[in-house]
């Protein structure tokens, strides 16, 4: 679960605000994941930054840590580096503009999950003066508005393949595709090979693009492995995502006379296909 800060929002000022690095640190030191981890998911969830998981081969500590401390003082202290020391009435921070530091984040309406962990960080967020509301849409319609770029902020599911190997193509981290929440803009230029969106203009996106062309032209996995953690290292350090928890658990249901379930394993649309990795063409029913 991630939230998903939109580098491509129609307002001048936010999106100066939300292309800022020290912003989005600052919003992820404030979130005490240790309160969502509990209260949402019984502490049986990973506190994460939006990264591959343990059982890939390129997973890091140091990606899964990064910028995920619980720390309201270092981001009291970004936010006043950025100039929104100013304070309204109620204690929320205000913009240059004199506007308060209000965000509002969208869910698809899926999962009332969503809607539960964003209480909490209503509430972290409201200790260093950022007010964070939440606004339900349909899919859909929350795609479009996202491309739009009426769209400040979202929360999903954080990267799609969570156990990537140095050979599967990491366009993940990087502006590929119009769906992507953080940048759909420039994912839509790099779709379009130009013909729609804009191209990036954000030095760090334009290094993920440029990597990820590098990986495409790589023959060797020692290459490809270079590339992947450059670009990992590169995509947690300026929070493009800000990661909140991983690895939750799925509880599966199954006959006891289904025959060859494994006891455990990984739930996953991409690579691992759900069940499709353990093979389930040699289930059987017994007795």
């Amino acid at each position: 679960m991630a939230l998903l800060p939109n580098l491509n929002y129609g307002d001048e000022g936010w999106r100066k605000l939300l292309r800022d690095v020290r912003f989005r640190r600052a919003l992820s030191v404030a979130i005490d994941r240790q309160e969502v981890n509990a209260a949402a998911f019984f502490g049986l969830a990973k506190e994460s930054a939006d990264t591959v998981l343990p059982e890939s081969p390129l997973y890091q500590d140091a990606f899964r840590q990064a910028w995920i401390q619980y720390d309201p003082d270092m981001a009291n202290a970004l936010l006043d580096e950025l100039g929104l020391s100013g304070r309204a009435s109620d204690g929320l921070r205000l913009l240059p503009d004199g506007r308060k530091a209000e965000i509002a984040i969208e869910t698809a309406g899926e999962s009332t999950l969503e809607t539960d962990v964003l209480e909490l960080v209503t509430n972290h967020w409201r200790k260093v003066g950022i007010g964070l509301y939440v606004r339900v849409s349909q899919r859909e319609v929350f795609r479009s508005r996202a491309i739009a770029g009426t769209i400040m902020m979202a929360i999903w599911g954080g990267l799609d393949n969570g156990i990537p190997r140095a050979n599967m193509n990491p366009s993940e981290l990087a502006p590929t595709v119009e769906d992507q929440l953080q940048w759909p803009v420039w994912g839509m230029y790099y779709q379009s090979h130009g013909a729609q969106g804009t191209a990036p203009d954000l030095k760090e996106a334009m290094e993920l693009v440029d990597l990820l062309n590098q990986w495409r032209a790589a023959t060797t996995e020692d290459k490809w492995t270079e590339i992947w953690t450059k670009m990992l290292s590169i995509y947690t350090d300026n929070v493009f995502s800000i990661g909140l928890v991983n690895s939750t658990l799925q509880p599966v249901v199954a006959s006891s006379k289904l025959v060859n379930i494994p006891e455990t394993g990984l739930f996953s649309f991409n690579p691992t296909s759900y069940f499709g990795v353990y093979l389930p063409d040699t289930f059987w029913l017994e007795g």
